[in-house]
């Protein structure tokens, strides 16, 4: 009854603030992308959907810290409501309150897990794809006067600005999807249009200059003057694709350690992304090691009442420790080539914690550990 009583009390404030967190991350990171997606004329539907596919990334990182308020939000409680004093009072240790935390520990590390390795590069993947697709409607949207832009891959756009009726003034496309025959296009109006759910460009009274544009008509440009022309924006053909860009957050984890294996070839990038890969690993012992951070620092007080403050801040050093433990550790184990060499900090952190928890309750613990050591020495 006690273990399911607290573990139905942590799990209740791990998700609420998992929630908070993540919100507040997500809404930061996917502003910008929900801005452009309105402002360039995507649905609603489609902008929240596009966005979405950042949270899962953003809860690899928010449960971890969530797990360590959590544990010191209800230890700081119990000792408030005088229920820690109740159970040590009754006979109980209380390395008793240590196990619904722990079952909590290990499910966080699981869907950290699943998250880091599996969920959030797919997201991230297809984020990125669906960004490439509609890559040219969502940057009409950062279209700026005076400035040029790119639409999409061997197309970049030029305009003076806008007028009331939203069209756009003096455009100048330079399109270079065929580099031996690049194509330019003057419009004095242009805007956009949608058909069948691709976007096109209207332009307006302007011309389109095939060929070198540094040569003129008589050596091999050709322009032809237009009252109306149809820009298509779409991406071309799924050959395109391969252009795109994947980096190490759009691969999971069998990817990340071993990248050759998968079509990359700069050593600078397989570094990278190995130290990521080992990073990953490492950082699944974290849900887990801030739990017993934050049940350390808690409880290394005894049951004084006092003294949050400085027990909260010890703790944020402590995880800030053990999180530059493991990006140092994924690194070298990269340049040594020792992936093993990734589980030495999480083994001895969590080693450690444990022993100066078990030290806290129990003192004399290590004097009888020694004194049976030395008698059979004896």
């Amino acid at each position: 009854m006690l273990d399911r009583y607290l573990f139905l009390r942590l799990l209740q404030s791990q998700l609420a603030l998992t929630l908070v967190l993540s919100a507040v991350i997500w809404l930061v990171q996917a502003l910008d992308l929900i801005d452009r997606a309105l402002t360039a004329g995507t649905s609603p539907l489609e902008t929240l959907m596009l966005s979405a596919l950042v949270l899962p990334r953003v809860l690899t990182f928010t449960l971890a810290p969530a797990l360590l308020i959590t544990v010191i939000s209800q230890m700081v409680r119990l000792l408030q409501d005088y229920e820690y004093f109740a159970l040590t009072a009754a006979g109980l240790s209380p390395l008793r309150v240590l196990r619904p935390m722990l079952l909590l520990g290990a499910m966080v590390m699981i869907l950290q897990g699943l998250l880091a390795f599996y969920i959030s590069p797919t997201a991230m993947k297809t984020l990125k794809l669906s960004s490439f697709e509609s890559g040219s409607q969502i940057a009409l949207a950062d279209l700026q006067p005076g400035a040029f832009k790119d639409l999409k891959p061997g197309m970049t756009a030029f305009t003076s600005g806008q007028d009331d009726d939203g069209n756009w003034l003096d455009l100048m496309i330079y399109d270079t999807a065929k580099p031996q025959r690049p194509v330019t296009y003057l419009a004095k109006k242009a805007r956009i249009s949608e058909r069948n759910g691709e976007p096109y460009f209207i332009l307006q009274d302007g011309s389109q200059l095939i060929g070198d544009p540094n040569r003129d008509a008589q050596n091999g440009g050709q322009i032809i003057r237009f009252s109306q022309y149809l820009l298509p924006l779409s991406q071309p053909t799924p050959k395109q694709e391969k252009r795109i860009a994947f980096n190490r957050n759009h691969m999971m984890i069998h990817q990340l350690l071993n990248p050759a294996a998968h079509g990359v070839t700069s050593e600078k990038r397989i570094t990278r992304m190995k130290g990521r890969g080992l990073e990953l690993i490492s950082n699944l012992a974290q849900p887990v090691v801030f739990m017993l951070i934050g049940f350390a620092v808690i409880t290394a007080g005894g049951i004084s009442r006092s003294g949050y403050g400085r027990r909260v801040i010890v703790a944020v050093l402590l995880a800030i420790m053990f999180q530059i433990g493991v990006i140092a550790l994924a690194d070298m184990a990269v340049e040594e080539n020792s992936p093993t060499l990734i589980f030495i900090w999480p083994v001895i952190f969590i080693g450690g914690l444990m022993a100066f928890i078990q030290n806290q309750n129990d003192p004399d613990m290590a004097k009888r550990i020694f004194g049976r050591l030395m008698g059979r020495a004896t």
